[in-house]
């Protein structure tokens, strides 16, 4: 098709040839016209909704960069006792019941060798909140840690896996109606999560604690759950991996 420019010089020379059939080339001239304007703003709209669509789930951290502000000496302001760290259990399970617990929970991501996807490991819970479901390995942070800190520990922890952290995928706030800490007229506990994105290499060998039964690796791809149920939180934390990893084309 000609350019705009050398169509309208065409249908002009036309016209001045051939009086008779300016009406048709006029008409001619106007839908071309109407054309185009209705594909460009078709085009616009559609690219509009999916920057909308990312958007959704934007918001993750730069890559390595794990949100920590120090107003002064970090190695003096990430140095504390180790009784800071593990508290009493009737202490703590006040604090689990009256205040909100500061939580990373890991989505702990390695390259299958084998087919080259991406997967992250899930686990199934064996303690109160959400006994029995699957979701990601994670805990409580310990005072003078870092996000990517906590994540780090909570990852050999609760895996035996040895990562990097990569950055905070995103943050949340969870409310549960049960607690391993519930007592009567008391239930439920309130914690805000950092959720960080942590990269092992395949083949490492996952050596669970405690607080879990079993373990899976699962697809990182939120669209591949159309033939399982997977939680809202786990779903949400995929959606902003996929909306970074989408929108920066991070090359892995």
């Amino acid at each position: 098709m000609p350019p705009a420019s050398n169509l309208a010089r065409y249908s002009t020379r036309i016209i001045m040839e051939h009086p008779k059939t300016a009406s048709h080339v006029f008409v001619g001239v106007l839908a071309f016209a109407f054309g185009s304007i209705v594909t460009s703003n078709i085009y616009s709209f559609l690219s509009s909704r999916k920057r909308i669509g990312d958007r959704e789930n934007a918001g993750a951290s730069r890559e390595f960069n794990d949100l920590s502000f120090f107003y002064g000496d970090e190695k003096a302001l990430t140095t504390v006792e180790r009784n800071c760290s593990h508290l009493p259990g009737d202490f703590y399970g006040q604090l689990v019941r009256d205040c909100i617990v500061a939580c990373v929970d890991c989505v702990i991501v390695r390259v299958n060798a084998v087919n080259d996807t991406k997967q992250c490991i899930l686990v199934e819970r064996k303690d109160e909140p959400m006994k029995g479901e699957w979701w990601f390995p994670g805990g409580r942070m310990f005072k003078g840690e870092t996000f990517f800190d906590a994540a780090l520990r909570k990852c050999k922890e609760e895996t035996g896996l040895k990562g990097n952290a990569v950055q905070i995928l995103t943050c949340t706030n969870t409310f549960f109606p049960t607690s391993s800490w519930d007592i009567e007229g008391i239930k439920g506990t309130q914690t805000m999560n950092a959720v960080v994105l942590v990269e092992v290499a395949d083949g490492s060998e996952v050596l669970l604690d405690k607080t879990s039964d079993r373990f899976r690796w699962t697809s990182t791809d939120p669209d591949d759950f159309s033939t399982r149920e997977e939680d809202k939180y786990i779903v949400n934390a995929l959606n902003h991996l996929k909306a970074w990893n989408n929108t920066f084309k991070r090359a892995d």
